[in-house]
């Protein structure tokens, strides 16, 4: 409870939410899906559809901020969510609770489509547990993080709104203690939503184009990760990232870089095999892309491993995650780093604008 209280402490900081700013709505949603086995080793899991009931509430923007407009006014929520999980016997059901930004693509008067980020904290009612649940490879913690994206298409009506779509709901510790396969629940889903009063149609606009410069960042990680066996040792991960970064409108933009990266669980890797230090080293090239909303950034992206000795994990891996400007040149980050939908560790950084 109050790891849910500080998270939507720190979101209303970052959003500025107060009365006279946003109007206010509310939209009750249903979901119908599927546990995904995102691992050959998953495939005992998945043995029903899954349900979700879902309520959020909506701030909608009036642009009193410069990318409100750049971004055709988009919403701020935060939602309540309760689903099962595909298989009642090992994983229970799920219960969350996340802040997410809703963003127009396009569309005219009444009838738009719209893309959806978000991420909270999850709680899972049935975890792994060596004697009673142990085939609960997907998640051993009863908090989690929790990311959820979607797309969807939506129908106004003059106080009411009708919206179907697609979204994907993600669950894990980040690898901060194992077994943690993590959780992928895609959805078709169904909402209904009023507001308290009528307001404004939104007029969608073509982003305007910002020839900026580079920008260059450097962001010091920090982390740690449980390696198999289970409930055996964490161990810490220490990194630095450098990238090069270009904005191509006041909301949009692209970056790449290097990361340099020290991750001494390696060495769980093939036990049998003498590692040194040396090759605890990782440096891979990495490609994002990232969406400013004033301080905050949103960032998702893929790198390649360009030095791995003993390719550990993968080729490749993701990065998606949040960075703010607590100052002009400074900012924090949170990100999560993961090979194809399973969990390495989550970053902890302070970054530096060059």
């Amino acid at each position: 409870m109050i790891r849910i209280f500080v998270f939507y402490l720190f979101m209303f900081q970052v959003f500025g939410l107060s009365a006279q700013n946003y109007d206010l709505e509310y939209e009750v949603k249903t979901k119908y899906g599927f546990l995904i086995a995102h691992r050959p080793i998953m495939s005992h899991m998945p043995k029903e559809f899954t349900k979700c009931l879902e309520f959020n509430l909506l701030f909608q923007t009036k642009g009193t901020k410069s990318w409100h407009l750049e971004m055709n006014k988009p919403k701020f929520g935060f939602s309540f969510v309760a689903t099962s999980a595909g298989n009642k016997e090992l994983l229970g059901n799920l219960y969350g609770s996340y802040a997410f930004l809703q963003f127009p693509i396009l569309g005219k008067k009444h009838n738009f489509l719209f893309g959806k980020v978000g991420t909270g904290l999850g709680f899972a009612s049935k975890v792994f547990d060596q004697q009673n649940n142990p085939k609960n490879i997907a998640l051993s913690s009863h908090v989690n993080a929790l990311i959820n994206f979607g797309l969807f298409y939506q129908h106004n009506f003059k106080k009411s709104h009708l919206n179907f779509g697609l979204d994907l709901t993600h669950l894990s510790n980040g690898a901060s203690k194992m077994p943690n396969l993590g959780v992928n629940l895609p959805y078709f889903t169904l909402a209904y939503g009023r507001k308290f009063r009528e307001t404004e149609k939104n007029e969608f606009k073509q982003s305007s184009k910002l020839n900026s410069d580079w920008r260059y960042l450097f962001v010091g990680i920090g982390g740690f990760k449980e390696a198999y066996p289970t409930g055996g040792k964490k161990y810490p991960v220490i990194a630095g990232s450098f990238f090069a970064q270009k904005l191509f409108s006041h909301k949009v933009g692209y970056e790449t870089g290097l990361d340099f990266i020290y991750k001494p669980s390696i060495n769980i890797y093939k036990p049998i095999i003498y590692k040194s230090n040396e090759s605890f080293v990782q440096m891979a090239i990495y490609n994002g892309y990232i969406m400013t909303l004033d301080k905050l950034q949103i960032a998702v992206g893929l790198g390649i491993y360009l030095k791995d000795e003993f390719l550990a994990d993968d080729f490749f891996y993701n990065r998606v995650g949040f960075r703010y400007y607590f100052k002009e040149n400074f900012f924090a980050n949170l990100t999560l780093k993961s090979h194809w939908a399973k969990a390495d560790y989550v970053e902890y950084g302070i970054g530096i604008r060059l």
